[in-house]
């Protein structure tokens, strides 16, 4: 699976939380559980990171998009 397209925000996002490209390949590749609705039409997908620890990642409406990740113990902002 190609990595969707990074905002800036998500990019400064997995500088401050240690998350790699991988991780987030990694966690859209294997999903834990359904994606979960979030604002205006975007999606929060839950996966299996790198290390086998638990990532959401914030999808645009058309998943063409990381708008920001987290790791699931972590605040999203």
């Amino acid at each position: 699976m190609n990595l969707p397209r990074l905002t800036l925000h998500a990019q400064q996002r997995m500088e401050k939380r240690n998350i790699s490209e991988d991780d987030i390949r990694s966690a859209l590749n294997r999903r834990s559980g359904t994606p979960v609705p979030a604002s205006t039409g975007k999606n929060w997908v839950f996966g299996y990171a790198s290390e086998g620890r638990i990532l959401k990642v914030l999808l645009s409406a058309d998943l063409q998009t990381v708008v920001t990740v987290a790791w699931r113990d972590e605040d999203d902002e």
